[in-house]
């Protein structure tokens, strides 16, 4: 029987195995598997094991290392990330509609659209383990 519960609620026994796969309930932070196994002369105490599982997080992002303004449409998106993220998505819009994702860079190169005024730009990164939280900046572009 396996459950990420101490008291093995809502699990059921099933039939013995050396190996299993389980899928641990979604979202970041420790979980808790615990495990136990029974047979004719009863049921073992429960063992327990932990996991930390932390998607990739956006610790720092800035556009042009925080400029306020920039002249020129080519920027850098310069960010600092933890839980190592292997892949990036950048866009104007928050959807990220027309976006694709990139191999992850620190400062990656990013063309503004054209026109002049305040540029918001949204960044995301992903591992296997999943995705951050979306992550914003903005610049002026002048003249």
């Amino acid at each position: 029987m396996l459950s990420e519960n101490a008291d093995f609620s809502g699990a059921t026994w099933e039939t013995y195995s050396s190996s299993r796969v389980y899928t641990l309930s979604s979202g970041t932070g420790t979980r808790s598997l615990w495990y136990k196994v029974k047979n004719a002369n009863g049921v073992s105490a429960g063992a327990v094991d932990v996991i930390v599982i932390d998607v990739p997080q956006i610790v720092t992002f800035t556009i042009n290392n925080g400029s306020a303004f920039t002249y020129s449409r080519s920027v850098a998106l310069n960010n600092t990330c933890a839980y190592d993220p292997s892949e990036y998505i950048a866009s104007e819009d928050y959807d990220f509609i027309g976006a694709t994702w990139k191999t992850y860079s620190e400062a990656p190169s990013f063309t503004l659209s054209s026109g002049y005024g305040i540029k918001y730009v949204y960044l995301k990164v992903r591992s296997e383990i999943g995705e951050s939280w979306i992550q914003t900046d903005a610049i002026e572009l002048r003249q």
